[in-house]
């Protein structure tokens, strides 16, 4: 089991992240980090308790404590190698249900003098990472209080100096959290940056194929109906060789800023091939096509051909749905007919 688990774990890491989108999620990455945490603290904490001078008056808990940190890493693990991880907010979640625990760790291993306060700078430098500022702070005031805990309970607190200790400690825990989240924020900003640019067509400023797949892919995922219109213009070659690539560029340009602004919010426009454009209409049914084709074509300048094929009226996949408009497109183009093509 050990060596599944562990090659499951390098598949899982070696995944691209935030496959839901929100580039705050690291998709599996946080499990198998506070698998690791866990993991590592219940093991330690073991052998810390073993060592000269801990404190034994709850050994007993420590030591049930220590096996729970174990299994919780380990069952952490194995739902990062499944690729199963949780959605940010159910860890946000899970995270706070989990301060109790860390307020009784530091309780059952003698409160103000616990040998297991240096380790939990781990859990500040985890939450003001994996979690959004709205998720962070709230988790790292709940953490603040865990840690204050001792001052509650411990006779010997104020003997140890731990309000001192406590002030020192919010401070180091809140500056390494500003300081993690403005760096995790300039990735998150990046990363957006590079996923737009990735996604758009330079010149038009609409999606490109990359972006239109993955809408295409959006569309299918929420397994409600959805439509794709294809528009083809009509002798652009001729635009270019007669007229020149610029005022080629300038006929793209024009078409797709016309498409654009029929297109309805949520809906993706796309280019994706050199003179043809393509509309991701979700939700849009057979009368909904129609409207869309009827304003497309009259907002769009240039002739141009037009072709629709819905879900699941004609087809059950993306792929399914694309060769449908696609053969309906070159039909009409060999018909050479520029009537709009639904088959509801």
């Amino acid at each position: 089991m050990f060596f599944p688990t562990m090659r499951g774990l390098r598949e899982s890491l070696s995944r691209p992240l935030h496959s839901d989108g929100n580039p705050w999620d690291d998709g599996p990455l946080p499990d198998f980090t506070s698998g690791v945490m866990w993991t590592a603290t219940g093991v330690f904490g073991g052998v810390a308790l073993a060592l000269p001078g801990s404190d034994h008056s709850h050994v007993a808990l420590a030591l049930a404590l220590g096996c729970f940190a174990i299994a919780w890493g380990a069952f952490c693990l194995v739902m990062a190698a499944r690729g199963r991880g949780m959605a940010i907010e159910l860890r946000a979640l899970v995270t706070a249900v989990m301060m109790p625990v860390v307020a009784l760790s530091l309780w059952a291993t003698g409160g103000s003098t616990s040998f297991i306060q240096p380790v939990m700078i781990f859990t500040a430098l985890f939450i003001a990472y994996f979690f959004p500022p709205r998720l962070a702070w709230p988790l790292i005031a709940l953490f603040g209080y865990a840690y204050a805990t001792p001052l509650f309970y411990d006779e010997h607190a104020l003997e140890v100096g731990y309000p001192a200790r406590l002030l020192m400690f919010v401070l180091a825990v809140g500056g390494a959290t500003v300081a993690v989240q403005f760096l995790k924020g300039r990735l998150v900003r990046a990363e957006l940056h590079q996923r737009t640019m990735a996604e758009l067509d330079p010149l038009t400023g609409v999606a490109n194929r990359r972006g239109f797949d993955l809408a295409l892919e959006r569309a299918a995922a929420t397994g409600e109906p959805y439509a794709l219109i294809l528009i083809d213009l009509d002798d652009f070659k001729r635009v270019n060789d007669e007229q020149g690539h610029p005022a080629g560029d300038a006929v793209l340009q024009s078409v797709a800023l016309a498409a654009a602004g029929v297109a309805r919010q949520g809906d993706c426009l796309a280019r994706i091939g050199g003179d043809e454009f393509a509309l991701i209409a979700p939700n849009a049914g057979p009368a909904g096509v129609l409207r869309l084709l009827r304003d497309l074509r009259e907002a769009v300048e240039p002739a141009a051909t037009y072709a629709a094929a819905l879900v699941p009226e004609d087809a059950g996949t993306p792929d399914e749905l694309v060769a449908c408009a696609d053969s309906r497109l070159l039909a009409q183009k060999r018909d050479a007919k520029s009537t709009p093509a639904v088959h509801a």
